[in-house]
């Protein structure tokens, strides 16, 4: 059986991030090579889902989290995420997505941005809910047409553009924590 969560990380991190994968079990067992980047300042805990037991594992990952915790999740798991944020408001610190609207409707590069929208409206309750808890809810990233996102979204987490979005936002959620 595959480890369903995987994580790296410094000795003192400026926090956590947890990573909730809608594709699965990955083959190699390790996070993706455009993830190891983040893990000089950050402890990066991937959570493959569905994998059998993933829920339970990260639950118990989280009680042992002091924060700051930003979750990142794309299409399907997006809603997983609003749901972490709301039962761990204490550490989550934000939640940051990739096209979230992926996960219910057929989107395609061309419309992922307008769908991604869409779907922020209709989840507006639950968002405004974490807001007031402190916890931030954006989408960091869409899906596009081009050379460098030739797959139906989600865009993969591990997409490189993903990845220096996702870094831009840890360092400035970093530089406003602390003033």
């Amino acid at each position: 059986m595959r480890e369903s969560i995987v994580h790296q990380g410094p000795k003192n991190p400026l926090g956590t991030i947890i990573v909730l994968d809608p594709i699965g079990a990955a083959s190699h067992g390790a996070l993706p090579a455009t993830w190891r980047e983040l893990t000089d300042r950050w402890t990066v805990v991937w959570c493959r889902l569905p994998v059998e037991d993933s829920a339970w594992q990260l639950a118990e990952f989280l009680q042992g989290v002091t924060g700051p915790v930003d979750v990142v999740a794309a299409g399907a798991s997006s809603v997983a995420a609003l749901a972490i944020g709301g039962r761990h408001c204490e550490v989550v610190r934000s939640v940051l997505l990739v096209d979230p609207a992926a996960g219910g409707i057929p989107v395609d590069g061309a419309t992922a941005k307008v769908a991604d929208e869409m779907w922020m409206k209709r989840e507006a309750a639950v968002i405004d809910a974490l807001a007031l808890e402190g916890v931030n809810v954006r989408v960091i990233a869409h899906s596009f047409q081009g050379d460098r996102d030739r797959r139906d979204p989600p865009l993969p987490l591990g997409h490189p553009d993903v990845v220096s979005v996702l870094r831009a936002q840890l360092v400035s959620q970093h530089r406003r924590q602390r003033t």
